[in-house]
């Protein structure tokens, strides 16, 4: 296993905000790339739901994941995500076993 961090986030939003948490994750995702410790973000959707947000993320360690949960950025988009998704963000933390 290598040291970095992968994380994988679900966001759905409810049936009528899809809209909304695009236009949230698109500018959040471009500070979130630029946090120390950062190593990628990627935003994706599902091209099957609409709505349905993927984020791909390589973090440094656990403490730069801890410090990413609580920037300026994601303090910021919290309470807004409330009225938008669709029940809570899964969150799922990866180590690497295999790496092409």
């Amino acid at each position: 296993m290598t040291d970095d961090l992968y994380v994988v986030a679900i966001l759905t939003s409810k049936p009528d905000k899809a809209d909304a948490l695009r236009d949230l994750l698109i500018p959040a995702t471009e500070a979130f790339r630029q946090e120390d410790g950062c190593r990628a973000y990627s935003l994706h959707e599902d091209i099957k739901r609409p709505g349905r947000f993927m984020t791909y993320e390589v973090w440094r360690d656990e403490a730069a994941l801890a410090a990413h949960m609580e920037s300026p950025t994601m303090k910021a988009a919290t309470p807004e995500l409330g009225a938008i998704l669709e029940g809570e963000m899964e969150q799922h933390l990866l180590g690497t076993l295999l790496q092409l």
